[in-house]
């Protein structure tokens, strides 16, 4: 996939990756843990276009609970209509962890 093939708000979020290399289907959860947990408006717009409402789902029931910060995983799921079992959340506010103490 070229980096012409993503729009502007999601390529900025693969900015460590060789985008000429990058396989939306192949590297989707790469794609939904950057777009999910640092994605803009139009960046998280795109990925509920592109992806079906399943995959995402089971992205935010399968990794969510260890990849995304706690405000982003209740928002994602409840948009994925996502039951989070209460010993999978994590305690703590919407900071993420790649922000540091």
């Amino acid at each position: 996939m070229s980096s012409a093939a993503l729009p502007d708000d999601v390529a900025r979020l693969l900015w460590d990756i060789d985008l000429e290399r990058l396989d939306a289907d192949r590297d989707r959860s790469l794609v939904f843990e950057r777009v999910m947990a640092r994605g803009t408006w139009e960046a998280m717009k795109w990925l509920r276009r592109r992806y079906p409402a399943t995959a995402l789902a089971d992205f935010v029931r399968s990794r969510g609970p260890r990849v995304l910060s706690p405000r982003d995983l209740a928002y994602w799921a409840l948009v994925c209509d996502v039951e989070i079992p209460a010993a999978e959340q994590r305690a703590g506010g919407g900071r993420p962890r790649w922000a540091g103490p």
